[in-house]
């Protein structure tokens, strides 16, 4: 018997096989046709052992890369949905997609896809209100059934739309919402899309929810939903879809696991929303 050859485990993946595996929970198929999910900048095959998974591609975002010396940063939001005419540093996005190449790190966004797959932000807001025989709003054209945008279901028994209204805010750690409605109706049928909902209106109404959570709900639909007595609750666009970074980070763990990697991961934790409310007037010195 000669002797024993000794093989060297790389431990390590690359960006591109880390985002393999991601995309065998979120498929690229499931992406909406305008959307732009996969690779935003950078080396594919650049080894990685820290990963920082955020909401938005921002400056701070890449600073926090920066400082905690990851390799890969995975957005929800793309940092790229138009063709970009000129690397003119003076703008935002080119200036970010310099500073990630600048710094050797790979951006990654998963996106729509993964708002439609089983276990997307609006099935973990559908699942944690304890909603039953939950399915997709608007099915998927590609594969399976159970996969598309926004989810609609029912409570096992009518709640009022006031519990149902604190029990979403604390899920998602937001501190106040939008709403229409009365706060004592009572709710049962719900329609959820996390993230911005309006142009899913004729869906929700088809379904004969009496409650639609979402975000950035338009004017003529918030009225609309007052004459139709269906009751709204608009969380905000962060609010709502946040809670997909730490499902992500969940599933890499998992991951992880099963293939013996080794890496590091980290969620950006001063990411907050852009926009803010104001309590009472503002003072402001001339």
């Amino acid at each position: 018997m000669g002797p024993i050859k000794k093989y060297k485990v790389n431990l390590s993946p690359s960006a591109s096989e880390i985002w393999q595996a991601l995309i065998k929970w979120a498929p690229v198929e499931l992406a909406e046709s305008w959307d732009n999910i996969g690779l935003q900048v950078g080396d594919p095959a650049l080894r990685v052992k820290r990963i920082l998974v955020a909401l938005d591609p921002t400056e701070a975002l890449l600073k926090e890369a920066e400082r905690k010396d990851v390799q890969m940063v995975i957005t929800h939001h793309p940092l790229i949905f138009s063709p970009i005419r000129s690397v003119d540093l003076s703008h935002q996005i080119p200036r970010l997609l310099a500073g990630f190449l600048r710094s050797n790190i790979v951006l990654f966004a998963a996106h729509t896809n993964l708002d439609s797959a089983k276990g997307g932000v609006s099935d973990m807001v559908a699942g944690s209100l304890g909603l039953c025989g939950v399915r997709p709003l608007v099915v998927s054209a590609h594969g399976d059934p159970a996969t598309g945008i926004g989810r609609v279901g029912r409570l096992a028994r009518p709640t009022a739309l006031s519990v149902v209204a604190s029990s979403l805010l604390s899920l998602l750690s937001a501190p106040d919402c939008l709403m229409t409605g009365n706060l004592s109706q009572p709710i049962k049928k719900i329609a959820i899309c996390c993230g911005s909902g309006s142009d899913l209106w004729p869906y929700v109404i088809a379904s004969g929810a009496e409650l639609f959570i979402s975000a950035e709900i338009k004017h003529h639909i918030a009225r609309d939903a007052e004459e139709r007595g269906i009751a709204i609750i608009d969380a905000g666009h962060f609010y709502t879809e946040r809670p997909i970074v730490f499902e992500i980070m969940r599933f890499l763990r998992q991951w992880a696991d099963k293939m013996s990697w080794v890496l590091e991961l980290y969620t950006f934790d001063a990411e907050g929303p852009p926009l803010r409310r104001m309590d009472g007037p503002l003072k402001i010195s001339v």
